[in-house]
């Protein structure tokens, strides 16, 4: 791991969240990195900050285990392979490399602009927590990030994936949906925005902080809870950023003749 003198150990803490009723054939364990990494050993800044804890599976499901750890490994740290430690240091290692890069070139355009330069602090914030859906044997893998890396502001998002425990397969829009569904979907997250909003149309969108002239679509991150469907629309989605993270929980039961 490239962090020069600062090498930090991943901590692996045992964390068992199955459903007693599962016992451990789908068991979870947190990976957890925490670390502030200064770009010099004598000054505070710049530095990055990383807060990191991410699920993995284990469990006797092995099938299950694998397919969600390959899938984790790859969708959050861009890496495919089934060790989400070793793909979570990876990542870390490659955001350092970004960091000491970006921080060199300003050192070194400041030096001969003859100003001061300027701290770039980077900041990761990761925390990942599983849901187990309706009765059709569904598990959500709920992931919510912060990164900041300069400029005004960070950006928080929230993603989720969900997985069927048959064989740890991710479900889509797609192959959750009958075709067709948006014409079924689009109507009713109008009306849920527009009752999340508090408007009576969506010429007031607006007023309210959304984008009212953008059509409003069916967001692929989505989360399938025990009675909803959670629709997420993260930040400059269908508003800028000061509105925020936008879900729209759609009753299971009001869509049903849509869902395969």
């Amino acid at each position: 791991m490239k962090t020069g003198k600062n090498i930090i150990a991943l901590i692996v803490i045992l964390a068992f969240i199955a459903c007693s009723e599962r016992g451990e054939k789908y068991a979870f364990t947190y990976v957890t990195f925490k670390q502030d990494i200064p770009y010099t050993q004598d000054k505070e800044h710049p530095s990055i900050c990383f807060d990191m804890n991410v699920l993995k599976a284990h469990g006797t499901d092995t099938l299950f285990a694998d397919a969600f750890n390959l899938d984790i490994s790859e969708f959050m740290f861009g890496k495919r392979t089934t060790d989400v430690r070793g793909a979570m240091i990876h990542f870390i290692d490659s955001v350092i490399e970004v960091f000491r890069l970006e921080n060199k070139e300003q050192i070194e355009y400041a030096r001969e602009e003859g100003f001061e330069p300027r701290d770039i602090d980077y900041e990761y914030v990761l925390n990942t927590e599983v849901h187990y859906g309706n009765n059709k044997d569904i598990i959500g893998h709920f992931i919510k990030y912060y990164q900041y890396t300069g400029g005004a502001h960070g950006g928080t998002f929230i993603t989720c994936r969900n997985y069927r425990l048959e064989d740890g397969s991710v479900i889509t829009l797609d192959n959750y949906f009958k075709p067709g569904y948006e014409k079924v979907l689009i109507p009713i997250l109008d009306k849920k925005l527009l009752e999340y909003a508090e408007c009576s149309s969506r010429n007031e969108l607006d007023d309210h902080g959304y984008f009212s002239n953008e059509p409003m679509f069916v967001s692929k991150n989505f989360e399938i809870r025990q009675d909803t469907i959670d629709f997420i629309y993260n930040q400059y989605d269908i508003a800028p950023y000061a509105q925020g993270i936008t879900t729209l929980s759609v009753p299971e039961d009001l869509i049903s003749d849509i869902i395969r």
